[in-house]
This record gives C-alpha cells, sequence and structure tokens, in this order.
C-alpha cells in the first residue's frame, strides 16, 4: 500500500476544513533516484482506487466542530470505505496523543492576518501552561483503575491525561488488550508493583481511581519528592473496631500484623510510630489517589512483595505501605484541599466539581457523553481541553 501517497490526500482534505490548500512550488533540490522503483503489485491498491478516493474525499462532509474530532471521523471512514485499515485508525489516535503531549497546539482554523493581539496572547499563555505541566509531569506515570465500562471512554483518558504525564496505564478487572491492562481492583496494589519498573523506568508515580478527577493545574505548588495521600481529607482514613464488626476486618488485622512482623526493622518503627497499638483496631483509607516520587518506588515494591499471596484489600495496603516508608508529617498536605465525599450519588448530583481544588472524588464518568461533559467544565483550568471535544 502507497500509505504516504494516502496520507497525503488524507491531509489535504482536512487542510480544506481548516481554510487552507496546498501549494506547488517549482524544485529546489535535484535529486538522481538510483533506488530501484516499486513493482505496481505494491501499489496496485493506489492506482486502482485513486479515482473512488477523490470522489469520496471530495463529497465527504463532517459533521463535528473540533478539528480533533473530525480528523478521527475522517480516519474512520476511510477505514469504512476500505482506503486504509483499522490499524491505520490506532496510528491516527496515537498520533493525535503524541501532538498533544508535545505541547503543540490544535487551532481550529489557521491563523491568518485578522488574528487579535489579544487572541495571540491567550493562545500563549494556555500553550505556556501545558508546556509548565509538561515539565513537571512529564516524567509521571499515571497508573488509573477503573470499573466501569472502558470501550467508549478509555481513548478519552488517554487523550485527556495523555498529555500532561509520561504515560497513562488503565487497570481494569475487564479483559481488553488493546485497552487496559488486567488487575483485581481489589489488590490492584500488585498489578502496580508489577508494572513499576517494566514501564518507561518511571521516575515518579501517580495512581487515582477511575472515579477521582485530577486537576493537575492545581497540583504545581506540591513537593515531587514528597509522598502524596489523603491522611488530612475528612472521613478518608478511618479506624474501625475489628470487635464486633464483621470478620473480614479481623482477617484484615492479623494480615497487617503478619506482614509488619516480616519487615525490615526501619519500616515497622516508622509504622509502629503512628499507628495504635490495639490489637482491636484497623486503620482503613477510602479515598483512591495517591503518589510516590522516585525515591519510594523501590520501597513500595519491596512492601508489596512482603504482602506475596495475602488478600489484603487496597484500601488497608495502600496506607500500611505508606505509614511504614514514611511518617504522616513529612506528607506533602497538597491533596488536603480536594473535593472528598464519602457515599456518593452515581450521577454526580450529590457532589460539586470545581477547578479549584487539586482533585475531586468521586466523579463518574460511565459514557462519552459524561466525558464530554467533563471536559468542558475542566476547561475552567486548562481551557486547551476544548480542542478535545
Amino acid at each position: 500500500m502507497a500509505s504516504d501517497v494516502l496520507r497525503g490526500y488524507w491531509a489535504q482534505r482536512l487542510l480544506w476544513e481548516l481554510g487552507g490548500y496546498v501549494v506547488v512550488y517549482s524544485p529546489t533540490v535535484h535529486q538522481y533516484d538510483r533506488i530501484e522503483s516499486y513493482p505496481f503489485s505494491e501499489e496496485k491498491d493506489l492506482h486502482v482506487n485513486v479515482g473512488r478516493l477523490l470522489k469520496f474525499l471530495v463529497s465527504w462532509r463532517s459533521s463535528k466542530h473540533r478539528l480533533f474530532e473530525k480528523i478521527l471521523e475522517l480516519s474512520y471512514v476511510m477505514a469504512e470505505e476500505g482506503f486504509w485499515t483499522e490499524k491505520d485508525v490506532k496510528f491516527t489516535a496515537a498520533w493525535l496523543q503524541d501532538l498533544l503531549a508535545l505541547a503543540e497546539f490544535i487551532p481550529q482554523k489557521l491563523p491568518s492576518v485578522h488574528l487579535g493581539v489579544e487572541e495571540t496572547g491567550t493562545v500563549n499563555y494556555e500553550i505556556g501552561n501545558l508546556i509548565r505541566w509538561r515539565k513537571s509531569f512529564g516524567n509521571v506515570v499515571l497508573i488509573m483503575y477503573c470499573s466501569g465500562p472502558l470501550e467508549r471512554t478509555a481513548l478519552d483518558w488517554r487523550l485527556l491525561y495523555g498529555r500532561i504525564f509520561r504515560t497513562l496505564v488503565i487497570l481494569s478487572e475487564q479483559k481488553n488488550a488493546d485497552l487496559v491492562v488486567e488487575g483485581h481492583l481489589d489488590f490492584i496494589y500488585k498489578a502496580t508493583a508489577q508494572y513499576i519498573f517494566t514501564l518507561y523506568k518511571c521516575r515518579r508515580l501517580f495512581i487515582p481511581s477511575g472515579n477521582t478527577i485530577l486537576n493537575y493545574w492545581n497540583l504545581l505548588q506540591a513537593e515531587m519528592s514528597k509522598l502524596w495521600i489523603t491522611n488530612k481529607v475528612s472521613k478518608s482514613w478511618s479506624t474501625v473496631s475489628t470487635n464486633g464488626n464483621s470478620d473480614w476486618f479481623s482477617k484484615q488485622a492479623d494480615m497487617v500484623k503478619k506482614v509488619v512482623s516480616m519487615m525490615p526493622v526501619h519500616f515497622q518503627v516508622s509504622y509502629k510510630e503512628t499507628i495504635s497499638s490495639d490489637q482491636q483496631l484497623l486503620t482503613v483509607c477510602s479515598s483512591d489517589v495517591f503518589y510516590i516520587p522516585r525515591r519510594f518506588i523501590a520501597d513500595f515494591t519491596d512492601l508489596v512483595n512482603l504482602v506475596d499471596n495475602l488478600e489484603i484489600h487496597h484500601k488497608v495496603a495502600i496506607l500500611m505501605f505508606f505509614l511504614s516508608m514514611d511518617s504522616p508529617q513529612n506528607y506533602d498536605p497538597v491533596l488536603s484541599r480536594m473535593i472528598y465525599e464519602e457515599n456518593p450519588s452515581s450521577t454526580n448530583s450529590t457532589i460539586s466539581y470545581s477547578d479549584k481544588v487539586p482533585a475531586v472524588h468521586p466523579w463518574n464518568v460511565p459514557s462519552e457523553q459524561e466525558f464530554i461533559k467533563l471536559i468542558r467544565i475542566m476547561a475552567a483550568g486548562d481551557p486547551l481541553l476544548l480542542e478535545l471535544v
């Protein structure tokens, strides 16, 4: 397939959507091509279909309003019409994500002499913000674990966070090799440790749940060398008595005691300095968002390995790991201002989003339509997000 020629036709048609044109100039360089020409059979699909392709591109009309949507729509329809394959559509989506990750601004129209100074300044300010965010979080691997349907939202999450973080890994109990890494959500920390050193040799690790929204523009003031967790968020950490409660709490407490007894001394000291010595109490962390800097990643992995086959729930295990790695007084308090609700509604009706806080938990995104709504309200903090919808 003459894919480079096909992409040329594809790109020219998209230029029309921007009011642009292809201009052909006379050559400035002359090259003697001694490479043997391609046999006709390797480019037969182009020669046979070029007439149909031209008619298709001339007649094609997009109902979308944003450039990214137009690009994806044309790519998808060209695959449906047999001009290229599903793999080309996936490559197009990956290319768009790379553009965003490189802080390239994708305009809705081409710049012109009519572009006002005020608009130019606004655009430059927005791009400057994106570059600052990339500079701060470009070495952070973001690992999300999601329990809802991912077929229509996985790419959306990648477009949203892939612009800011080094890479995004989505963990889910659903089996979909193209979209997610499979893992049991109750023990998600085990899957996290498994991929830490295989994912781009990450320097830092940020882990939110799929219903925790990160307002990354409000995280810049945090100390990137410290642990972040929600220990100062009201109702996020709770202590329950294992006496009189369900057998589940007693079993979790027994397993925690067993792991702590196997820890190296410095981990034990740090853990016991903070946690109550009362054997009938168990502390649980309910907010699913935390950050681990590079200097603690090896400690985190060692602690996860100590758990081995024990089925310690992640709401219990994560807190145990953090208290063992460092004292809470040394944690950065950036997440203390997040919006947190303990018993939420499934429709987001009982919680208010704010672009002034570092995170919002929970915020459910069960469909692509809900994702678009989320992007539009997040654009108050990052106006360039409107290019995604």
